[in-house]
């Protein structure tokens, strides 16, 4: 009868035991995924100006003298890099990952234009 007892008691602390386990488990993951996705957020942003500046330099070598048509190209280049490799942001972010590499090839433009 006493086995009884004992097993039921030890069977409850092991159950409290994996909840509050579970409960740790839940909140260490809320406090490490934004920090993992700021992380990755980075690194995302780091490889899509990579990308961009690669666009870039494709387009300046062929379609030198294009004007608009080079920026357009350039975004359809980076769009489909960028879906080949999964990652997946909104066309105006495409667009301004491609006139940030713009501005970056060429500061004495950019300092033109800014006057």
């Amino acid at each position: 009868m006493i086995e009884q007892y004992i097993s039921n008691i030890t069977l409850s602390l092991i159950g409290l035991g994996t909840l509050g386990l579970l409960i740790l488990a839940a909140s260490l993951y809320r406090k490490v995924k934004p920090i993992y996705e700021a992380r990755f957020n980075i690194e995302q942003r780091n490889r899509i100006g990579q990308l961009a500046q690669d666009a870039y330099a494709w387009v300046e070598r062929n379609y030198a003298g294009a004007g608009a048509g080079k920026f357009h190209e350039a975004v359809k280049y980076l769009t489909v890099k960028l879906g080949q490799i999964g990652v997946s942001i909104k066309p105006e972010e495409v667009e301004a990952a491609i006139q940030k590499a713009w501005e970056e090839f060429n500061p004495e433009k950019h300092k033109n234009i800014m006057k």
